[in-house]
């Protein structure tokens, strides 16, 4: 009865630590987080400077809509 009850919660334990899903989502979510951080970064340098801080927030827009339709396939 203990090596039964043993044996079920290795497998489940062991099933946990190999499931990957939802891993790569938390890797690209981190990615872009880390590059709108610098991106903002390089905007608020540059926000003394309109031209500059307009180009780099277009820029910033445009490319976060291109993301948005590439994930909902528009």
């Amino acid at each position: 009865m203990m090596t039964t009850m043993m044996q079920k919660l290795f497998v489940k334990a062991s099933f946990s630590l190999r499931n990957q899903k939802g891993a790569q989502s938390i890797e690209w979510i981190a990615l872009a987080a880390v590059v709108l951080a610098v991106l903002g970064a390089v905007a608020t340098f540059f926000s003394k400077d309109e031209n500059v801080g307009n180009a780099v927030s277009n820029t910033l827009s445009e490319v976060i809509g291109h993301i948005g339709d590439k994930i909902t396939g528009d």
